[in-house]
C-alpha cells in the first residue's frame, strides 16, 4: 500500500525540535562510517538551528502529520557558484526512504529555486556517500569541479559539488 505523504512550506511555528531530531538521526545513520566517528559522537539535537530558514525550507509529513524528511535550499552561499541556487540539505527519515520522499521535496525546491530566477542550482555532496550521489546522479546533478576538504580537531571532511541546470 502506497503511502501518504505530504510536501509543504515550513512554518515559522514548526515544531523546529523535531526537525533537529530528523537531522540527528539521520546524521547518525546516513554517515555512519563516511563521516569521523568523532564528529558523528559529538552531535545532538541542539547542532543545528533550523528555525533560522524556515522560509526556505520544505516539510514531508506523513499521514499522522510526522515529520519525515526536511529539504532547505535558497541562494548559494559560495563565491564559488554566482548566481546560482543551492540545495543546502535534503534530509529523509531512515524509515521513509526509499519510497520517493526524497524526489519529492527536491522537485518541490528546484521549481521554487527555478520560479526564483535561477536556472543553475548545486549541491555539497560527501564524496563517498555512493547512495547519495546515485540519487542525485537520478534526479538529473552531474559532478562538477574539484571535491573541497574540511579538517577540524574532529577530523577530516571531503566533499564534491553537483549542479543540475534547470529547464
Amino acid at each position: 500500500m502506497a503511502q501518504i505523504i505530504t510536501i509543504r512550506p515550513c512554518t515559522e511555528g514548526e515544531d523546529f525540535s523535531a526537525i533537529s531530531k530528523l537531522y540527528l538521526k539521520t546524521w547518525k545513520s546516513a554517515y555512519q562510517g563516511l563521516l569521523p566517528q568523532k564528529l558523528l559522537d559529538q552531535l545532538n539535537e541542539n547542532t543545528w538551528s533550523p528555525q533560522d530558514r524556515w522560509q526556505n525550507t520544505l516539510i514531508a509529513e506523513n499521514a499522522s502529520q510526522k515529520i519525515i524528511g526536511v529539504c532547505s535550499y535558497g541562494p548559494a552561499r559560495s563565491a564559488v557558484f554566482p548566481n546560482y541556487g543551492e540545495i543546502y540539505s535534503l534530509y529523509i527519515d531512515p524509515e521513509y526512504q526509499q519510497i520517493g520522499t526524497g524526489s519529492q521535496l527536491l522537485k518541490r525546491a528546484l521549481h521554487i529555486l527555478q520560479q526564483g530566477g535561477y536556472h543553475s542550482v548545486f549541491l555539497w555532496v560527501l564524496y563517498n556517500n555512493m547512495p547519495a550521489i546515485k540519487f542525485y546522479q537520478k534526479m538529473g546533478f552531474k559532478t562538477i569541479g574539484e571535491p573541497r576538504i574540511d579538517k577540524s580537531k574532529l577530523g577530516e571532511t571531503k566533499e564534491k559539488a553537483m549542479r543540475i541546470d534547470l529547464k
